[in-house]
């Protein structure tokens, strides 16, 4: 099995959570920058039917996937499967438990930002730099709040404990991405993770899932999106001759090739020729 891994070159968090004075919400804040990535539900925290969501927004450049696959380094497409992979962050707060959480294509452009304030939701984008709950950058607004999504593909992930890693494949969406809007794909907006609209504006808390953001300092638990396919070689040591005479002159035609390797490296076996010419010769 072969793996490489390709890092995203944006993330942001976007809210529409209340300050702590559960008046003001949060829906113009920015969190960019911050080295977490965070989703949460919360029913009922202002008044009886108050609900405050947070989703997030990653974005995987295609350019090196691409150039991969025209060099030959990466398989064609059906010969390999893609992966977005996210690692739980540990936090002292409330862990949800036996939930969903759904990836989603993102179908516009958006702003990473500088913001970093994940608590009173102060560091504001003033429609300027950076996407936040109701703008994907700058003045632009979204067609919806919360953010602009294709309404397929959906992946979704289940998390029994709470505390899991997020692992879902997405190779229909990557393929899309690397096809592009000519050839009938998707442009490249990135991934949505949010939780299912049920659980989302439901009347259950589910207060706080965060996963580690691209500007984290721990290198092995940030966000990718993992290519796999099988790397591996095969022959037909079990059914294979050089010639018989059985066979009709054009299948007799065969050339064996022998991998030799002698410490980690190629070398050529002395004298092939010999046991190939002289099958009488036993070769041990």
């Amino acid at each position: 099995m072969a793996i490489k891994r390709y890092f995203a070159d944006k993330d942001n968090t976007i809210s529409n959570a209340f300050r702590s004075d559960l008046v003001t919400r949060g829906t113009g804040s920015n969190m960019g920058a911050a080295d977490v990535l965070e989703v949460f539900s919360i029913y009922g925290q202002a008044n009886s039917s108050s609900v405050e969501k947070t989703r997030f927004l990653i974005e995987f450049p295609m350019a090196g996937i691409q150039s991969d696959r025209t060099a030959g380094t990466l398989p064609t497409s059906g010969n390999v499967e893609f992966y977005l992979r996210l690692f739980n962050a540990k936090h002292p707060f409330t862990l949800p438990s036996q939930y969903e959480l759904n990836v989603v294509a993102v179908s516009a452009s958006w702003q990473e930002g500088v913001g970093m304030d994940m608590e009173e939701y102060k560091d504001l984008t003033y429609d300027q730099l950076g996407s936040n709950w109701i703008r994907r950058s700058g003045s632009t607004s979204c067609t919806t709040q919360g953010g602009d999504y294709h309404a397929s593909p959906v992946y979704s992930t289940s998390f029994p404990v709470g505390n899991e890693d997020l692992e879902v494949e997405v190779t229909s969406l990557v393929e899309e991405w690397l096809a592009g809007p000519a050839s009938g794909g998707k442009q490249n907006y990135g991934f949505g993770i949010k939780f299912p609209d049920a659980l989302e504006n439901g009347e259950i808390s589910y207060y706080t899932k965060k996963f580690f953001g691209r500007g984290t300092g721990d290198f092995f638990r940030r966000p990718v999106l993992e290519a796999r396919w099988d790397s591996s070689f095969k022959d037909d040591r079990g059914h294979f001759y050089t010639s018989s005479s059985l066979a009709p002159a054009a299948d007799n035609l065969n050339t064996i090739y022998l991998y030799n390797f002698v410490r980690g490296k190629l070398k050529n076996i002395p004298d092939i020729d010999k046991f190939i010419n002289e099958p009488n010769l036993v070769w041990k």
